[in-house]
């Protein structure tokens, strides 16, 4: 007597379906759709597991040296810049240290219901080929290019969050992406009928008045220029510029190819507006170069991936 269990589909065989009439009829399979997912659920425990476990913390180390050694830099000021020492014991690098860290990116990798996404990109689902083979190789230890946004061997670490029981949920649209006037003084004079008040025009985050606007602005007398904002298309080349101030911060400025010198000076007014009264420069750390072609782009300047140092005139 047969056994009614071989009568039963194992989970893994496809469904077979029939349609047609009573004397034609047509017998289709199923999409695959359910291995599919049962994959990427097996992927999914898989990297969350890894990311657990490297964020554990480890055991101590029963004995510790207590000899310090590393590199570092010598004392400078304005007229003398400081050296980078490096470390003797280290094994030789091909980048220094500087650049090394300027490269280092973090995505947020973030699972949902049906798909991933990463950082405030859009959705990959779970159903769709190629997507499963991303997910293969971030859980390889690889990080592809056009899902991470990365280069090819460029340092990044990815932090995992797992919300598998929502649906996706699209990044809210950014308020503002371009440029505009900040409010500054004097306090300018508005001329019409139905002109706005001053303060709004100034806002930052609002747009200047169109050619075909009755509005016009006067000063008083002409104040320094404000710092503009950039906006950076991730969809585009981008790079990462390390911008050493004069009073020592390191700031970090994520830039297309296209952005220019300008620009860098540009984020820098913005990080600190009180800088802009001052006359400095933006120079290269080795060898030393002044970039005064403020139109020339950072692919050109040879600036990508690289650190720049601010460097008073006066």
């Amino acid at each position: 007597m047969p056994d009614d269990d071989d009568d039963d589909e194992t989970p893994d065989e496809p469904e077979n379906w029939f349609t047609g009439g009573d004397r034609s009829g047509l017998a289709v399979q199923a999409p695959d759709s359910g291995r599919q997912r049962r994959g990427a659920d097996r992927i999914i425990g898989d990297i969350i597991k890894k990311a657990a476990d490297l964020s554990a913390p480890n055991e101590p180390q029963a004995a510790r040296s207590n000899t310090f050694h590393g590199s570092g830099y010598t004392l400078g000021s304005d007229e003398v810049e400081s050296q980078f020492v490096p470390d003797p014991t280290a094994p030789p690098a091909t980048e220094s240290e500087d650049e090394f860290e300027a490269q280092r990116v973090v995505r947020e990798l973030t699972f949902w219901q049906e798909g991933f996404s990463v950082d405030d990109g859009p959705l990959y689902r779970y159903d769709d080929p190629a997507n499963a083979q991303l997910l293969e190789q971030i859980n390889a230890g690889h990080a592809p290019p056009q899902a991470l946004n990365v280069r090819v061997g460029q340092p990044v670490e990815v932090r995992v969050a797992r919300r598998t029981d929502e649906h996706y949920k699209p990044p809210p649209p950014r308020p503002f992406g371009g440029s505009g006037h900040r409010l500054g003084a004097p306090t300018p004079t508005v001329a019409g009928a139905d002109a706005p008040t001053a303060a709004s025009i100034l806002m930052p985050g609002t747009f200047p008045p169109s050619s075909r606007s009755s509005i016009t602005v006067t000063h008083s007398s002409a104040p320094a220029a404000s710092p503009r904002s950039f906006e950076v298309n991730m969809a585009e080349p981008n790079t990462s510029v390390q911008v050493r101030l004069a009073d020592g911060t390191r700031l970090v400025c994520r830039m297309n190819h296209t952005h220019t010198v300008g620009d860098i000076r540009n984020f820098i007014n913005a990080s600190r507006p009180e800088n802009a009264a001052r006359a400095y420069n933006i120079q290269t750390t080795f060898p030393s170069r002044v970039l005064d072609n403020e139109s020339q782009t950072v692919k050109d300047a040879g600036l990508l991936n690289s650190v720049v140092v601010q460097r008073w005139v006066d």
